[in-house]
């Protein structure tokens, strides 16, 4: 459903954004009263609030279809004989976000019920980045073989970016940096489990390789069409948050005094990838970065004329989905080239100001805080899970970053890609953790001795293998009676 939203348009249209809206519906529906791991999934979940900033918001946005908004009425429907009086400026158009705004917290939901179990959140979050492996190789090559088409008509972005089916590259750039960053920490797992945990010997490349190959081919797809989107803010923020990402794994996985060989190994690849993807487009980069001034000149004029409008309103705003209507009301001689073909303000904060007022973005803000703070606190308490809830986290931040500059959360189906996925990561937050199994003493410390830097899966694997060790030197029959090598890397490939 994530990437069928992608593929029509982003549902960026009116008919497809409440398509989809009640396909979530029916499927959060269908979930709750037909799986009981579902239902009880949900019970006992800390999300009042997030719960509760989530139901201002709706409030806010119900209120301004109403004259009782802070400010009142807007005076634009003085001039409309008959027509009841309102804050929203668009009515229809606020209604129908209030219906998109339901849709994400069905997709929230959904994601919470999959994140309340490790494994489902891991199937999950790895089920996405198949499809994903599917659809960046689909945009990739209907970017080669029809860049002036889509579906047998005129691609809306032009041919010279990668745009898949989205109606803007710069949304697609953080589609695919969203997907370069979640294969990242893929490939940073799949290698730690694949890696022998004592000396390195030839017949273990083959098994290990043919593990690596999946999640290597979805980084190399991913990055590569990021790369061809030509989005200077959408490389810049993938790469400095993916940055941020591999030292924050580095921690979370390293002994203080250790370099983490998994991400060394990752830092190389994934360098090598960029540098050859940046080398082959050099000539494509350059003239994109050439342009930068003028399209800051044109960015400066957008984000001043929408300023502007959102200060004439600040407290109620104009109403959600009304930036059309705003747009149309502010657009003079002096703003029409840069405002003739807006269709958003290209930066999500001035438009959230602005269609909801300072009450009702405040609102909004409070409730991404509160999310990324529960990530956060499931980031110190989680260990099993930590990776993905950073990769989760660093998803966030590339559409927070990428925001104020460009518009994907403004596009349906990109907002519903990152509202299962803050799902699935409170979920995890929420979730009790493994239990801790004891390992014979200075087991698991001869162990680390053996295998290299400490990281989660070889500390799982060490819990596991103590006591079937215990039990034969005691001459008892322990959970684990042997732990040869081979034993131990099929193990640690299925932890």
């Amino acid at each position: 459903m994530l990437f069928a939203g992608h593929l029509a348009f982003g549902a960026n249209r009116t008919n497809l954004a409440l398509g989809f809206s009640t396909l979530w519906f029916v499927l959060l529906a269908l979930m709750l009263f037909s799986q009981d791991w579902a239902a009880r999934a949900l019970n006992g979940m800390g999300l009042r609030a997030a719960g509760a900033g989530f139901a201002c918001v709706l409030l806010l946005a119900v209120l301004s279809l109403t004259p009782f908004g802070l400010g009142g009425a807007h005076p634009i429907w003085s001039f409309v004989p008959g027509a009841p009086a309102v804050v929203s400026v668009d009515p229809y158009a606020t209604l129908v976000e209030i219906v998109k705004l339901l849709a994400l917290a069905a997709a929230f939901l959904i994601g919470c019920c999959f994140g309340a179990d490790d494994d489902r959140a891991k199937g999950l979050i790895r089920a996405i980045l198949v499809v994903g492996i599917g659809f960046s190789a689909w945009a990739f090559i209907d970017h080669i073989a029809s860049p002036d088409l889509l579906f047998g008509g005129p691609r809306p972005s032009g041919p010279d970016r990668l745009s898949a089916a989205f109606g803007s590259s710069n949304t697609a750039a953080t589609l695919f940096g969203a997907l370069t960053l979640l294969n990242l920490i893929d490939l940073v797992r799949t290698y730690d489990g694949a890696r022998p945990r004592g000396r390195f010997h030839g017949a273990d490349l083959q098994p290990m390789i043919s593990r690596l190959a999946r999640p290597l081919l979805a980084l190399v797809l991913a990055a590569t069409c990021l790369i061809l989107t030509f989005s200077r803010g959408g490389m810049a923020a993938t790469a400095g948050v993916g940055v941020v990402l591999l030292g924050a794994t580095a921690l979370a996985r390293s002994r203080p005094t250790a370099i983490s060989a998994p991400v060394i190994a990752t830092v190389s690849i994934v360098g090598g990838l960029l540098l050859g993807s940046l080398a082959l487009n050099i000539d494509a980069l350059q003239q994109r970065f050439l342009f930068f001034g003028p399209d800051a000149l044109t960015r400066g004029q957008i984000f001043a004329a929408h300023w502007s409008a959102f200060l004439a309103a600040p407290w109620s705003g104009y109403g959600l989905g009304s930036f059309a209507r705003i747009n149309a009301m502010i657009m003079d001689t002096a703003n029409l080239a840069a405002l003739g073909t807006l269709g958003a303000a290209h930066n999500v904060y001035i438009q959230w100001l602005e269609e909801a007022g300072v009450l009702g973005a405040a609102a909004m803000f409070a409730t991404i805080a509160v999310l990324a703070v529960q990530l956060a606190i499931g980031v110190v308490r989680r260990r099993r899970m930590r990776s993905w809830l950073l990769a989760i986290f660093a998803v966030l931040l590339l559409f927070l970053l990428h925001g104020a500059s460009d518009y994907a959360l403004q596009t349906p189906s990109m907002a519903l890609f990152l509202s299962l996925l803050l799902g699935v990561g409170i979920g995890v937050s929420g979730s009790p953790a493994p239990a801790p199994v004891k390992s014979a003493p200075g087991e698991a410390r001869r162990e680390r001795r053996r295998g290299g830097p400490r990281n989660a899966l070889a500390d799982m694997g060490f819990a596991i293998a103590g006591p079937g060790l215990a039990g034969a030197r005691t001459g008892s029959i322990g959970p684990v009676s042997f732990w040869d090598r081979t034993n131990k890397t099929a193990a640690a490939g299925r932890l």
